[in-house]
């Protein structure tokens, strides 16, 4: 399943040959997930040590909703660097959206252990409690990061579906309507607001 589109910091790598200060120029300047697909398993299978190879691979994968493909690339990295945030974050959403809560909320675990305070893993943390049928410890989540972030039109539209789930309809339907007023073109908001409504 597709998630929204992931974020990737290519600049945070460290430094390395010229080969591949090239290949890693080439990859910022990619607009094309084909292209960048390519570009990545090259530099995946160049330098399969490089971590930051695989992590771009994955990501480009999982954009292209290519899910088990993605996953596969994200354990190449954190086989050679457990401790990188992004894979595990994008590991974690990737896994929750595949319908295996519990293995992507140990990879989401593992990514606000490094960083306790980050929003997306917060957000993905609520998705996997909700499909592991905890929806009142989702709800916890989401309520907290709302306080955090009023006015992000994604915090709003997960406390709303969490609602939802609940049986919280006329707060869902409230809540979505807030995040259109936001967001007025989102279609997955749109969605929801007639699931509401019916």
């Amino acid at each position: 399943m597709k998630s929204d589109k992931l974020s990737l910091s290519i600049s945070a790598t460290r430094p390395g040959t010229a080969e591949i200060a090239d290949l890693l120029k080439e990859l910022r300047e990619t607009r094309s997930l084909g292209s960048l697909e390519r570009l990545a398993r090259k530099a995946s299978e160049l330098h399969p040590e490089k971590p930051e190879f695989h992590l771009i691979l994955g990501t480009a994968l999982h954009n292209q909703g290519r899910a088990r493909e993605a996953e596969q690339a994200y354990a190449a990295c954190l086989r050679i660097d457990p401790q990188n945030l992004r894979a595990l974050i994008n590991l974690g959403s990737l896994q929750i959206s595949a319908g295996q809560p519990a293995a992507g909320l140990a990879a989401i675990n593992g990514a606000l252990h490094l960083d306790p305070d980050n929003v997306q893993a917060r957000l993905h943390k609520g998705r996997g409690l909700g499909l592991l049928g905890k929806p009142d410890e989702a709800l916890e989540v989401f309520e907290e990061l709302a306080r955090e972030k009023p006015n992000d039109a994604s915090v709003i539209k997960a406390q709303a579906l969490c609602h939802m789930q609940i049986g919280h309809k006329t707060k869902a339907a409230e809540l979505l309507a807030r995040a259109l007023e936001l967001r007025p073109d989102d279609p997955d908001l749109k969605s929801a607001m007639k699931q509401v409504a019916s």
